[in-house]
């Protein structure tokens, strides 16, 4: 079970203080947590170089979604870095008020980080190869964070008084692409590209052509913390999203028909050109080891 964040509210002093005093904190606590794990555990280099990538990505995210709130309050600014995966701080930046059926939410995560927890434990016992226990343990990573870890700290700051939204609310309800990238899965990366992706680039080329562009935007991300790491597989993340973003069109054009096993398949079928042979044999199976 996580901290509780509002503890953290609590010790800090709420004062708002400048944007680059925020900034110099978020790079120092990101120095000084990778200079301690380095320090403190020895890991595979595509291991190494995938938590260092995804680290800078997300604090630089953080930096540049904190950027359009100058004033936000010191304990916030450092709550909403350290101890909250969503990429939109305006929850952060409002009076605090009651939300509804926090605890449910945060039983919902319990219960999907215990489902995680015990296929990963599977995995690593009595998958009968490293191919298959690395997908596995992949599938578990995303059940015990994505959809347990996200949904538990929804419920605590929800709890706290700040409406935050949940990052993957049920993406297996999905009827469509459009509803899976929309409105089920990584809410928090989707939040960053439509505020510094799509908008900006809608009002010059048109909502199609940001579309497309977000999707381009996605799968360069995702090339810095999955093919970057491997050493390898470059093209492939990008080639999946860009598959992903012509669909998506297709559907909004009405020539394709959203059906939810088909939003399944379009998802999970071409998923091994996203987590790429390179990425699976350089990252996952030295992780699991």
């Amino acid at each position: 079970m996580p901290a509780d964040p509002t503890a953290t509210i609590a010790r800090i002093e709420d004062t708002a203080v400048p944007f680059e005093a925020a900034v110099f904190i978020r790079i120092a606590t990101t120095i000084l947590a990778g200079a301690a794990g380095v320090a403190a555990v020895a890991v595979p280099p595509g291991v190494l170089r995938m938590g260092l990538a995804v680290a800078g990505l997300f604090f630089l995210f953080k930096a540049v979604t904190l950027s359009r709130f100058p004033t936000i309050p010191l304990s916030r600014a450092i709550a909403y870095t350290l101890f909250w995966p969503g990429l939109d701080p305006r929850p952060f930046d409002m009076t605090p008020r009651p939300s509804p059926n926090p605890d449910s939410v945060v039983a919902f995560g319990a219960g999907k980080i215990a489902i995680g927890a015990a296929l990963g434990l599977a995995a690593v016992r009595y998958a009968p190869d490293p191919l298959a226990r690395a997908w596995l343990v992949l599938a578990s990573v995303l059940l015990v964070f994505h959809l347990g870890l996200f949904d538990i700290l929804t419920g605590l700051w929800r709890k706290a008084g700040f409406p935050v939204e949940r990052i993957c609310p049920e993406p297996w309800r999905s009827a469509s692409l459009s509803e899976f990238w929309g409105r089920r899965w990584n809410l928090a990366f989707h939040a960053f590209a439509r505020e510094h992706v799509y908008r900006p680039l809608a009002v010059r080329i048109g909502r199609e052509g940001a579309a497309a562009a977000t999707f381009l935007f996605s799968g360069l991300a995702h090339e810095s913390v999955i093919s970057f790491p491997a050493g390898g597989g470059y093209g492939l993340p990008t080639l999946y999203f860009a598959l992903h973003g012509a669909l998506v069109l297709l559907e909004r054009r009405g020539i394709l028909r959203g059906r939810r096993w088909l939003t399944l398949l379009a998802v999970l079928g071409p998923l091994p050109g996203l987590f790429h042979p390179e990425f699976i044999s350089t990252v996952m199976i030295p992780w699991i080891g």
